[in-house]
């Protein structure tokens, strides 16, 4: 089976540290990461396209051949932070080749985590303190609509 994660999360949550711990554990998976991505497109962690869907289309695009190319089972983690529906939707109406769908929605009852273990990465991937502030406050939960287009929508607290 061919299985798609997308993760749902506030920077400094969490998420890529479990999509390495996952992957160490897990046979033939592969971790998409925006970070990474951003940083391959632009030079720097700290660049921002003015349109994101660059970074999107790039990650879709890997995505989309390890789906084609990989022969048997394998994961591919989408690892970013899918805060709303318009960037779960935009990556399922072009992801494809997959059998399963997770988004995996990480949130905490303490937010302030987030911002210490945020200041733990390297200070070129640091997430200034107001972007996380906007972030909390624009991460939803998917609209009926979209959370039928996964096969599982699953919420996990890690605090």
């Amino acid at each position: 089976m061919k299985q798609l994660i997308l993760m749902a999360g506030i920077p400094g949550s969490g998420k890529s540290t479990w999509c390495h711990e996952y992957q160490k554990t897990h046979p033939n998976v592969f971790i998409i990461d925006t970070d990474e991505t951003r940083k391959k497109i632009t030079g720097s962690y700290l660049i921002f396209p003015e349109h994101m869907e660059v970074i999107f289309d790039e990650m879709i695009r890997e995505s989309n051949e390890i789906f084609k190319n990989t022969p048997g089972d394998c994961t591919v983690i989408e690892d970013s932070i899918f805060l709303e529906d318009y960037r779960r939707n935009y990556y399922m109406d072009r992801l494809k080749g997959y059998d399963r769908s997770l988004l995996f929605m990480v949130k905490m009852h303490d937010y302030s985590i987030c911002y210490r273990q945020n200041r733990m990465r390297p200070k070129d991937k640091w997430v200034p303190d107001d972007v996380i502030d906007r972030m909390i406050q624009q991460y939803v939960d998917p609209s009926p609509e979209t959370a039928k287009r996964f096969d599982e929508v699953r919420v996990e607290y890690w605090n």
